[in-house]
């Protein structure tokens, strides 16, 4: 049992002249004062305690500081400050292996842990309470776990740094990582840590561990990381690297980088491989690989969260396969940087290899023209007048529909449909897109290239609300409109789009909700091609096509917004 006690001690002020104690009666004022807010907080800790709900257990406990903060099945939380106050008041708090004991003023109140509870704090070492990196950015860290670890439950959890900031500075979860086994020791665990980065030289960190047990989460409470001004990062012993025939462009660059292209489709960038199987011969050691530290990679690759992705896809024992899109192929915007992915390969805790490997993109050597096709500008075309778009909800397939062609009238002659029932973009002979004659769709390779990607999607550009021409309706002529966009509504917000009027563009046309109403619409939408280094836009400009609903005829009581 770790049995802990935490007294508050109240100095009165007192004033030293010429080796004399006067008291001030200001003072004991203060000092009277601080004793009942105490006293107070004791009382409402006991309340609290006294009216429990039956069967109530402790989901979470945390220590900040010697004050604790208790959160309980019944959705309480429970703050306490250890202490002892005037008049024999006292609170004193005690972890048990399956509970925790409350004692105020003398009795005991027996919480027990919620099944599956554990607890992980950051148990100091030093008195500074301090952890110090070495220089090669190595260091331990010891966490007693409530309740205990056994060898087997241990070998479930995963450990990862939950949070890390540099004191009052900025965010730097990325610098740090649990590198190595974790071991246990009593109750206690020991767990490895490493510095990734040579930014974080001569400067203190506050982290948090993270461990991952089944499906629960505990997190830690902060511990200071010292790393030492002197860390030059994992120490380097580079070679040039051995690599097979079908990487032709392998090339040393200065200090210690070198950079080469990924063969495809010798490997399969999109698809799973290993690193190793590019190497004719590693040094001999225990191997590993890892992403290159930040401060290495090209704006691109470090762009948003494109770091995390291609750190999530890269194993240590080098396999690689992407769990999301990164958005680029890696690279560079411009030639002051080295085009590639940062990938370094480690020997024994050295670093012997500083490659950036190149993605080739082939979508990025399409020209533009053939994602043009024969598209004219932004036309506009009409759906059929004698077919009223009906209040309520449904879904229209634009890539289906503008296939069919079923518009009238057209303002471009008819050159918006022909173009989308004939457009197609190939790479070689494999269709990247095409039209089938029902639907244009991603080829074999244009879907592969989209992994974790939309593929093709549509996007509002300019959607407008417009006052129908009501033909269908016989109604006084006073009460039609004149097809034409209402003052006010042109080029209206998202999402009023969607939470007033009940429609919006989505990935593959058009959605209507139960808002809908039956307005006269003009949607004016764009078409592109999402894949996973980027982006390519069909046509000449943003807006493909202009869409018009319901601009000759109505659903009845259609009710027009306002001009504003």
């Amino acid at each position: 049992m770790n049995k802990q006690f935490f007294y508050l001690l109240l100095i009165g002020a007192l004033v030293l002249y010429t080796g004399t104690f006067f008291s001030c009666s200001d003072d004991n004022d203060d000092l009277d004062a601080r004793i009942t807010v105490i006293e107070g907080m004791i009382r409402d800790v006991k309340e609290q305690l006294e009216n429990l709900p039956a069967g109530s257990t402790i989901t979470s406990a945390t220590q900040n500081e010697g004050i604790w903060t208790l959160v309980l099945s019944s959705g309480q939380t429970i703050t306490i400050t250890p202490t002892s106050g005037g008049g024999g008041a006292s609170l004193e708090l005690v972890e048990k292996e399956n509970s925790i004991v409350i004692t105020v003023d003398g009795k005991d109140y027996e919480i027990p842990l919620v099944t599956g509870f554990h607890s992980l704090v950051y148990s100091p070492e030093f008195t500074d309470g301090n952890v110090n990196v070495d220089v090669n950015g190595k260091t331990t860290v010891r966490f007693l776990v409530k309740p205990s670890l056994t060898t087997a439950t241990l070998g479930n959890a995963t450990f990862s740094i939950g949070a890390a900031h540099e004191l009052k500075t900025r965010s730097a979860r990325d610098f740090f990582r649990v590198d190595g086994e974790v071991t246990l020791d009593g109750d206690y665990i020991n767990v490895p840590i490493r510095v990734l980065d040579i930014e974080t030289a001569g400067k203190t960190y506050a982290v948090v561990l993270q461990m991952d047990l089944g499906s629960n989460t505990f997190v830690s409470n902060y511990f200071n990381l010292v790393v030492p001004a002197d860390f030059t990062g994992m120490p380097e012993e580079i070679v040039a690297a051995k690599l097979i025939e079908a990487v032709t462009d392998y090339t040393e660059l200065d200090n210690g980088f070198s950079t080469a292209t990924l063969p495809e489709p010798t490997v399969d960038v999109l698809g799973t491989f290993n690193f190793k199987d590019l190497f004719t011969e590693l040094p001999e050691g225990e191997v590993s690989f890892e992403l290159g530290a930040k401060t290495y990679q090209n704006d691109n690759v470090n762009q948003g969260n494109r770091y995390d992705v291609f750190r999530n896809a890269l194993s240590s024992d080098g396999t690689w396969e992407l769990k999301a899109r990164p958005g680029t192929n890696g690279d560079a915007p411009n030639a002051e940087q080295n085009s590639g992915i940062l990938i370094n390969v480690i020997v024994n805790d050295v670093i012997v290899h500083k490659i950036y490997w190149k993605i080739v993109d082939p979508i990025a050597e399409i020209p533009n023209a053939a994602f043009a096709g024969s598209f004219d500008g932004s036309p506009h075309i009409e759906y059929p007048e004698d077919v009223v778009w009906e209040k309520g909800a449904r879904i229209y397939n634009f890539n289906k529909e503008f296939t069919a062609g079923n518009f009238k009238p057209m303002h471009d002659g008819g050159n918006f449909v022909q173009a989308f029932a004939s457009f197609e973009v190939l790479l070689g002979s494999d269709y990247i897109i095409y039209n089938d004659g029902d639907e244009l769709q991603l080829g074999e390779l244009g879907a592969k290239l989209a992994k974790h990607s939309r593929g093709l999607y549509w996007r509002n550009r300019q959607t407008s609300i417009a006052a129908s021409q009501r033909r269908n309706l016989d109604i006084p002529a006073e009460q039609k409109g004149n097809g034409e966009i209402i003052a006010g509504y042109d080029g209206i917000p998202v999402a009023e789009m969607w939470d007033t009027f009940g429609f919006r563009v989505i990935n593959n046309g058009l959605e209507m909700s139960d808002k809908y109403g039956g307005n006269a619409l003009r949607v004016g939408v764009g078409l592109r091609y999402e894949y996973a280094y980027g982006e390519r836009g069909i046509g000449h400009d943003g807006a493909l096509v202009f869409f018009w609903i319901n601009r000759r005829v109505s659903p009845p009581d259609v009710t027009d917004p306002a001009p504003r």
